[in-house]
């Protein structure tokens, strides 16, 4: 525990300081000594695919195979950087894309229960983490959803996805749509066909991001 203090301390003193990494050739390390951040933002995307997304397959008929054809649940967390993400196989198989995505989001959700418990614990939650968290989905279908717009497709998702409509109305997340060119999340559950699409993405998650 003195190691975790000791640990917080200098990352709480040095939160003005950071490093820009980028896959454009550079001859010198570019370093920020006013890392350009706002206090209380954290961002948090998620994102999942719907079945395989092998793209070695041809587009012909071909077999399915079980289990491993379930789709991948992706998010990623973002706090003065990149802080958490996950890539997963789903334990169940969607039915649809929207279902997919809504699993994903559930994943989301409960990691951010789980990080403002280690927060609220080590006294960091006011400075770090704000009362209402933002998850960005490219799925309207599950945006919409959050908002109990539920369509009869739907209803045969199980109950215990409503751990994300049930925070939703407490205000502790609110899910936001996103375009899917911009969403970190995609980078940890596709196979990136587009190596500038790649690129971008993952440089995104290494550049200083003023938000407003």
């Amino acid at each position: 525990m003195e190691a975790a203090r000791y640990a917080t301390k200098y990352l709480a003193h040095t939160k003005t300081l950071g490093i820009y990494f980028t896959s454009q050739r550079c001859s010198q390390l570019v370093s920020f000594l006013h890392f350009p951040i706002a206090p209380q933002q954290l961002l948090a995307m998620s994102d999942a695919n719907w079945g395989p997304q092998d793209a070695t397959q041809t587009k012909t008929a071909v077999e399915l195979p079980l289990f491993v054809s379930r789709s991948m649940s992706a998010y990623y967390i973002d706090l003065l950087g990149p802080l958490h993400w996950q890539s997963k196989r789903q334990s169940v198989t969607a039915t649809s894309s929207a279902e997919a995505e809504i699993y994903a989001t559930d994943e989301c959700v409960k990691f951010l229960l789980e990080l403002s418990q280690i927060l609220d614990f080590l006294d960091l939650k006011q400075t770090s983490m704000p009362s209402t968290n933002l998850i960005y989905n490219d799925n309207n279908a599950c945006v919409q959803w959050s908002k109990t717009t539920t369509t009869k497709g739907l209803r045969h998702i199980q109950m215990r996805e409503n751990i994300i409509r049930e925070n939703i109305i407490s205000k502790f997340v609110s899910v936001q749509h996103v375009d899917g060119k911009i969403n970190l999340a995609d980078i940890f559950n596709k196979e990136m066909k587009d190596v500038a699409h790649f690129v971008e993405l993952r440089d995104q998650t290494m550049k200083p991001r003023p938000w407003s």
